[in-house]
Formats: C-alpha cells, sequence, structure tokens
C-alpha cells in the first residue's frame, strides 16, 4: 500500500484555471476597493484620518494595503494569515473577518517589453478574531526625554533651542536647522518637533519644499505621536487640501507614498537610537565577571 492509497480516489480532477480565475477575481476586487477607498478619503477627513491610523501601526505596509486593511477592518492590531496563525498555536474564529491584501508575485514582461512586478490576492485575519485576542500585549514605555532626543537623532539637521519663536518648532531650510521653543510641555515639544523633523526630511530625501509639504509633515506628526503614545487630541482633519479631490487616484497614492517614505526614515532612525540606547544600558547594569 503505497502513503497516497489512505486518500480517497475521484474522477473530479482539480480545476487549475477556475482556481487562477478566482484568485484573479479576487486581485481584481482589491485593486477595486482600493480605488474607492482612495477616492472616498481625498474629501472625507475622517477616512483620511483612518487610513494614517492603520499606516502608522502598520508602517511596512505599501500605502495600497495600508488603503485594503482601512476599508476592511480598520481597527486591526496585528495581521496574519491562516498559516502563520496556527504555527504560532492560535486558531482563527470561524466567523473571523477575512482581510484581503495584494502581496509581491513574480515578474513578468507586459506587451511593450518591459518588465513589472504581479500581485497575487492573499487573506489576513486580526488578532482580535483569534485565540489570542485575550493574550498580553508588551508595549514598551519610553520616557519623554528619550523620545525626544532620539527624534533629534532622526533629524538630518541640527536642532537648536530658542528663547523665542512664534511657533513651537520650525525649520528653516536656508540654515539648515530645526528651531525649537524653550518652554514647551513634553506633548507640545515631542509633536512640534516631529512636525519639523519630517519637513526637513521631505528637503533632504525628496527636495520637496515646506511649501509642498506642509500637511503631509502634519500627517507625520500625527502618526509619530500614535506610535508613541503622544495624545494627538489637537490635530485635526476636517479639512483636507483641495487639490487632492481632482487628483487620479495613482498621484494620490503617490502623496501617500512619500508621507510612508518620511514616517519610515524617522520611525527607523528614531528606533535604531532607543535600540541602541537600551543595549547600552542592559550592557552597563549587567555584573562584571571578576578577573582571574
Amino acid at each position: 500500500m503505497g502513503i497516497y492509497d489512505v486518500f480517497e480516489g475521484g474522477s473530479q480532477p482539480f480545476d487549475k484555471a477556475a482556481w487562477i480565475a478566482k484568485k484573479n477575481e479576487e486581485k481584481q476586487a482589491a485593486y477595486e476597493l482600493a480605488d474607492s477607498t482612495a477616492d472616498r478619503m481625498k474629501t472625507d477627513g475622517d477616512a483620511f484620518r483612518s487610513y494614517l491610523d492603520v499606516q502608522g501601526r502598520f508602517d511596512r505596509y505599501s500605502v495600497t494595503n495600508a488603503i485594503l486593511v482601512t476599508a476592511q477592518k480598520p481597527d486591526a492590531t496585528q495581521l496574519k494569515d491562516f498559516k502563520k496563525w496556527r504555527e504560532d498555536g492560535v486558531t482563527v474564529d470561524k466567523d473571523a473577518t477575512k482581510i484581503t491584501i495584494l502581496e509581491p508575485g513574480n515578474e513578468y514582461t507586459r506587451h511593450d517589453g518591459t518588465r513589472t512586478m504581479g500581485f497575487n490576492a492573499k487573506t489576513l485575519y486580526d488578532v482580535s478574531e483569534t485565540s489570542a485576542k485575550d493574550a498580553p500585549v508588551n508595549v514598551p514605555r519610553r520616557a519623554m526625554q528619550e523620545l525626544v532626543a532620539a527624534l533629534a537623532q532622526a533629524s538630518p539637521v541640527k536642532c537648536v533651542a530658542v528663547d523665542e519663536l512664534e511657533m513651537p518648532a520650525y525649520y528653516d531650510m536656508t540654515q539648515q536647522t530645526i528651531f525649537i521653543r524653550k518652554g514647551l510641555n513634553e506633548n507640545h515639544l515631542f509633536a512640534g518637533v516631529a512636525k519639523e523633523v519630517a519637513a526637513a526630511t521631505y528637503d533632504f530625501k525628496l527636495s520637496r519644499t515646506r511649501d509642498f509639504t506642509e500637511f503631509g509633515s502634519y500627517c507625520v506628526a500625527y502618526m509619530l505621536c500614535k506610535k508613541n503614545g503622544v495624545p494627538v487630541d489637537g490635530f485635526r482633519f476636517d479639512t483636507l487640501p483641495a487639490e487632492f479631490a481632482d487628483m487620479e487616484s495613482s498621484a494620490f497614492k503617490r502623496e501617500l507614498g512619500d508621507i510612508r517614505s518620511v514616517l519610515s526614515d524617522i520611525h527607523g532612525a528614531m528606533y535604531k537610537t532607543l535600540d541602541k540606547d537600551r543595549n547600552d544600558h542592559f550592557s552597563k547594569s549587567k555584573p562584571q565577571a571578576q578577573a582571574r
């Protein structure tokens, strides 16, 4: 008896063409959902803010995938596919919401001879609809002084504290310096510096002046505040830039891509500093072996 003899035989072959058609339908539906959601985000401040919340939590997700999560489960906090949850010893609820995103597939050649990357639809489930929903989440708390110091380290230009300034902080392109008003409370200090570090990063990374990146810098500051537990009560998205309304979806997503790119640079640099400080602290606190 062979190993495959334990399975039942059957006359119904696997219909590969039907399977491919189904996957293509799922992929097309995901693209359409992303475009329709992006169109709503151009003029709906609540929808736009919801997207920022998702992109801030899932900063490694592409803009399109963050939009897809926003459309399907905006309160998601931890996403994995069924196989990954099972490997982690976690069961997915029977009626769990299926969240479709797009993952890179194989490269292929277009009719014009150019090469491009294909994408496939992938189904994920949020931790809130699994057996791990009540598991404690260990979120490290950082002192505000540590966070502000890490933010300053992430800046591509020097940060200088001054006694007088009309605003909490300001990136001066001509002097390539961020000026920061003394006497701010910690929350206003972090939010103000975050916005201006974003403005400087736009300038250095994307060569875009603050006249064209004011709103983008504001969005980055909002996401950095939320990621680091800084209150965001003062942020408002009731009025979005007027130019968004007439943008093609592709152009609008490019704007969101720039926001995501700036966020990623600052967030990555901050946590390199924070991780280094933590490792240095642990190294110093370990008892040294006595010389023999």
